[in-house]
């Protein structure tokens, strides 16, 4: 055979072996944001069975608000964002469920009083809306939106993580009425 194609075959190894490498490393990374995602922040926050520690931020009018109000009433936190597109698309059905099921609906929202108070207004939000600090989500381990913490009448958590469907919203609901 000829000089040619020894050298141009000899060039095509040097080339594809760093490519099948470079495709595993991407694909381990890949698999660790997509499947590893999910997981690990179902996993963070306060353990399921725990109460809901006593922690105190401030509502949207500027008035004090504190998880020790939520005894007495199964209630369903949900932690959003104004630019949280996923949290736009379930608010509609969290504020439908929550008065379907006679479950106290918290909007928890990471933003400045001024954009919540615009958000709530433009989605024509009724309901609780609590500014979140980044101490009060430290102290409730909330890291993402849209996160939700489901809150039975003595104020143990039922049910926590990631919600970004109707039928999650309605299992997180469901959950609070088990005591």
């Amino acid at each position: 055979m000829s000089t040619f194609f020894w050298i141009s075959y000899a060039i095509l190894w040097l080339l594809v072996v760093p490519l099948v490498i470079l495709n595993l490393i991407l694909f381990r990374q890949l698999g660790i944001m997509i499947m590893g995602t999910a997981r690990g922040v179902n996993q963070s926050g306060i353990p399921v069975g725990e109460r809901l520690p006593a922690a105190t931020t401030t509502h949207l009018d500027g008035r004090q608000w504190s998880t020790e109000e939520l005894k007495g009433r199964p209630a369903l936190m949900l932690f959003g964002s104004p630019t949280c597109r996923e949290c736009a698309e379930i608010l509609p059905d969290f504020q439908l469920m929550t008065k379907e099921h006679q479950v106290k609906p918290i909007l928890m929202l990471f933003s400045s009083a001024e954009l919540a108070e615009d958000y709530a207004h433009q989605i024509e939000y009724e309901d609780e809306v609590v500014l979140v600090s980044s101490e009060f989500a430290h102290q409730l381990d909330v890291q993402v939106t849209p996160y939700a913490y489901a809150i039975d009448s003595q104020g143990v958590i039922r049910h926590k993580g990631l919600v970004n469907s109707r039928e999650q919203l309605e299992s997180y609901i469901k959950s609070t009425k088990v005591s």
